[in-house]
């Protein structure tokens, strides 16, 4: 019997030892979602996988992560997936925290041509229409999001400018922000605003080689602002934040600067001539 009894304590030792050498479960650990466009995606790095905010956010804090954010989508885009992706609505509905990242496209992912002849002449119809879109469908995904999950802290992020003193984005991104805004405003402890437009503004080299998306360093700023924003919250220890892999900055091979003006030019010259 002291035997048997001996050697159940050697191996409840060695079982014991074992679990200590093995890295801690995140079954415990928040879950966070990453939702809305190429932002979320981190579209302006060649390591967004290991690198966008969402993973610096997730490596920080030791969250369960899942990015569910597409490039290219508009809040018409967001708004389908919600209602039609099992994926993305399953991820939504397990979620604690849900950064949202969205509206920019809604203008210039194929109108920014039309809005910068529009713009030129003074002209807002097309810019008071996306606008009023965008409204009622950004209503409409932090109702779906509710609806799904009504305990979750979502983050909703503002839009930055970059390339300040261009009118057409300087009016659309204002607009974008101003829906955001307006949201929170009219919807008090709805959704929480991490305002990453006063994080980029009056800064340099945080916008990528595409000339749209965050440059590895614009990652780096946006987990800052999440990070600073989830610690206010009390929903991290600190509002520092730990950067595993650090992002790398590239030229999309397919980017010609030549082609791209001429392109540029030539949607311009079409816009204004549809104004006549």
């Amino acid at each position: 019997m002291k035997k048997t009894f001996r050697i159940i304590s050697v191996l409840l030792c060695m079982t014991l030892l074992c679990a200590a050498a093995l890295p801690v479960s995140a079954a415990g650990a928040k879950n966070y979602v990453v939702i809305g466009d190429s932002i979320g995606v981190g579209a302006g790095i060649a390591n967004p996988e290991e690198a966008n905010y969402g993973r610096i956010i997730a490596d920080t804090n030791g969250y369960n992560y899942s990015n569910r954010a597409v490039s290219g989508s508009r809040t018409s885009d967001l708004l389908d997936r919600l209602q039609n992706n099992a994926g993305e609505i399953g991820d939504v509905k397990n979620a604690d925290i849900i950064s949202l990242s969205i509206g920019g496209n809604d203008f210039l992912r194929e109108n920014m041509a039309l809005l910068t002849a529009q713009a030129a002449v003074g002209y807002m119809g097309t810019f008071n229409s996306i606008e009023k879109e965008m409204r009622g469908n950004f209503d409409r995904i932090v109702t779906l999001i509710r609806g799904y999950n009504p305990h979750a802290v979502i983050l909703a992020q503002t839009l930055y400018n970059p390339a300040p003193g261009y009118k057409p984005y300087e009016e659309a991104i204002k607009r974008v922000n101003a829906v955001i805004r307006g949201y929170a405003g009219d919807h008090p402890g709805t959704i929480e605003i991490v305002d990453v437009a006063s994080a980029f503004a009056g800064k340099s080299g945080l916008i990528a080689a595409d000339t749209i998306h965050p440059s590895a360093e614009g990652n780096v700023v946006i987990a800052r602002a999440v990070q600073a924003k989830l610690y206010a919250l009390g929903l991290a220890s600190t509002s520092e934040i730990t950067v595993n892999a650090a992002g790398i900055d590239y030229l999309p091979r397919s980017f010609n600067i030549a082609d791209w003006f001429r392109n540029w030019i030539r949607k311009i010259v079409d816009a204004i001539r549809s104004l006549f």
